[in-house]
């Protein structure tokens, strides 16, 4: 585990899937969901080099079929610390023969958190280090932990706006979709997740706050996603903001590889740059709540 801190926040990476499990103010609580088995066992997980689920698990590259898991394996495998000071650090995860068997490319991802006054950076660098041009989807999934039911929390937006919400089925897209109306306050339920994620695909807003019962939390800000999720469990005691660049398999999914929606392609010794942000607040009671 790699210990960060500044002045304002302290923060723990696992060198397994390079994943955060700890975010707090330097006198305050952690912020991060803890693993608990009977609900999810992940904390904040690296999602790479696909987001979400494929059809039948699987896809086809040069006609050759290659089985991957939902999320792919970034998560599950042990970065290396390329470089580390008090209050940031990279890891780096580059393609190995375990990787080639699943994913025959020959990347470089190199994930970096940096701690600036009360905020986390979190930085995604790929690269392509092969000779033919590199497919991949990447995305986080941080959990947030609740300290009651879901109901007394909500999400707070610059400004009220109307989108469309991509349904699920089985962890894949159906192609349809619902129209949902947030309020810039908008109050999260147990039933918005009992059919799974709220997607939204080009969200119309750059920052997301956390609030609970109208003290906000944390604020999430991410200026260029392809698309966010809203994700928890009924009754389970977190709550997810996953920013994306890239998304799952539709139900009518080709399984090519060459055709899937939501990839990102880097030429040759090209490299590309995303993240995002997750701002602590301090806790200030309030008289109103939302």
């Amino acid at each position: 585990m790699i210990r960060l801190n500044n002045s304002q926040l302290i923060a723990e990476i696992s060198i397994i899937g390079a994943e955060l499990n700890y975010l707090s103010r330097s006198k305050g609580k952690n912020i991060m969901w803890t693993v608990d088995e009977r609900y999810w066992n992940r904390c904040a997980p690296l999602l790479f080099p696909i987001v979400g689920r494929l059809k039948n698990n699987c896809y086809r590259w040069n006609n050759q079929e290659y089985q991957m898991n939902q999320h792919g394996f970034a998560r599950d495998a042990e970065f290396e610390v390329l470089e580390q000071t008090t209050d940031t650090v990279t890891f780096k995860l580059c393609a190995n023969p375990s990787t080639l068997k699943v994913f025959p490319f020959h990347f470089e991802l190199h994930v970096t958190y940096t701690l600036r006054e009360n905020t986390l950076i979190n930085t995604y660098t790929m690269m392509n280090r092969g000779h033919e041009p590199l497919p991949f989807s990447i995305g986080g999934h941080p959990g947030f932990a609740l300290e009651d039911a879901l109901e007394n929390y909500t999400l707070h937006f610059p400004n009220p706006f109307v989108d469309q919400r991509h349904l699920i089925q089985e962890g894949l897209y159906t192609g349809e979709t619902k129209e949902v109306h947030f309020t810039q306050h908008y109050p999260l339920k147990t039933s918005d997740f009992e059919n799974d994620a709220i997607v939204l695909k080009q969200p119309q807003f750059s920052q997301v706050t956390l609030a609970h019962k109208g003290n906000q939390l944390l604020t999430l800000q991410c200026d260029d996603w392809s698309a966010v999720g809203f994700w928890t469990k009924p009754t389970a005691p977190f709550f997810c903001i996953e920013p994306w660049w890239g998304w799952a398999d539709r139900i009518d999914a080709s399984g090519e590889l060459s055709e899937k929606e939501g990839v990102n392609w880097l030429k040759p010794n090209e490299q590309k740059s995303v993240s995002f942000s997750i701002l602590v607040h301090e806790f200030t009671p309030k008289q109103n709540n939302f």
